[in-house]
């Protein structure tokens, strides 16, 4: 009877929206070919604001790869000991009832990790086990709560906490330049969430049936990162944006297989921001009705793509109007191509 409690999420308090990110192409890049599309791209983008850990003008300014990990490791902590607190609380639990703590972020890196941090700093048991993912990207968020599933299914006594964490704004590099690099710039974000997955179902919230995994084969330069002296230097191909035609089907058979329904008719989809054009991709290749995509597109226009946050943030809005019985399906995105996928039921 695995249960995902009521979510917590955090955004720091620097806010950009899609004038200030053309300013910054517009200085940074004045005589780039792409400034053209890339505004014209940025205005459609359905993203309102976005928040960061420092202000614009800093993150322009970042300095080597140290100076940069060592901001990530200062806000990571204090973003994630905050969002922990809420959600073992939301989940009516103490620190002592948690087994496992999930910890994603693929913005930075650690050692200690950062589950090694919370256990210190909240006084976690010492013998909670630990899982770090740092290599998922968007789709780690959703990849942890199957995770959590499999170790919390049929076992009532066993809870599991779910950490996100990113701070895209740590991997700006001013001197990148293609068209890729100044939608990116426009479209990621910082932030935290966390949620509680509890082996019984002694809460209200989305009790968990099934989950996949998949990964399409030959999509591999989709998305990926590149390891500089500034950092992580991420890279977006532009066949991202058809990759949704090639999940769909995935998405289809594992409904119907698990929910015996058709992807259109559960009562509401928890999907991770990838984008305007990814949730349009999503609403067309399945034929949901825009009702059932409502709180990805707000999460979207709010605070853009948190990576693997988005996925938690969406779940959380998701709490607001959901009734006792109905379905939802959770699916998140990312590198490799892969997919991760949950169904469950609102009890």
């Amino acid at each position: 009877m695995t249960t995902l409690s009521k979510p917590a999420t955090y955004y720091p308090n620097y806010e950009v929206n899609a004038d200030d990110i053309m300013t910054v192409i517009e200085v940074c890049h004045p005589d780039s070919p792409y400034k053209k599309r890339a505004f014209e791209m940025i205005q459609n983008s359905q993203v309102n604001k976005r928040h960061l850990i420092m202000p614009l003008t800093d993150v322009v300014k970042q300095g080597d790869f140290g100076e940069r990990a060592k901001i990530y490791q200062d806000a990571a902590i204090e973003m994630a000991e905050t969002v922990a607190r809420e959600a073992i609380h939301n989940a009516g639990l103490g620190v002592d009832d948690i087994d496992m703590i999930i910890a994603t972020s693929c913005t930075g890196f650690m050692m200690p990790s950062l589950t090694a941090h919370l256990i210190n700093r909240l006084s976690f048991r010492p013998d909670t086990k630990q899982i770090p993912i740092a290599q998922l990207g968007c789709v780690a968020g959703a990849s942890a709560i199957g995770r959590a599933f499999e170790f919390c299914e049929h076992r009532p006594d066993r809870n599991v906490l779910i950490v996100c964490v990113e701070t895209s704004s740590l991997c700006f590099h001013k001197e990148a330049s293609r068209l890729q690099d100044f939608i990116s710039n426009s479209l990621f974000a910082d932030g935290a969430a966390a949620v509680v997955m509890r082996g019984d179902n002694q809460t209200w919230g989305l009790r968990l049936t099934h989950n996949q995994s998949v990964t399409i084969e030959d999509t591999m330069p989709y998305i990926e990162y590149q390891l500089t002296d500034k950092g992580f230097k991420f890279s977006l191909d532009k066949d991202v944006m058809h990759s949704i035609p090639h999940v769909a089907p995935y998405l289809q058979s594992f409904c119907q297989d698990k929910l015996q329904l058709n992807a259109n008719n559960v009562d509401s989809t928890i999907f991770h921001t990838g984008g305007r054009r990814i949730l349009d991709e999503l609403e067309r290749c399945l034929e949901l009705a825009p009702e059932k995509v409502k709180h990805s597109r707000a999460c979207l226009a709010e605070t853009g793509n948190t990576s693997s946050v988005a996925v938690i943030d969406v779940l959380r809005r998701t709490f607001t109007n959901a009734q006792p019985g109905e379905t939802s399906l959770l699916a998140a995105f990312g590198p490799g191509f892969t997919s991760e996928m949950s169904v469950g039921v609102w009890q």
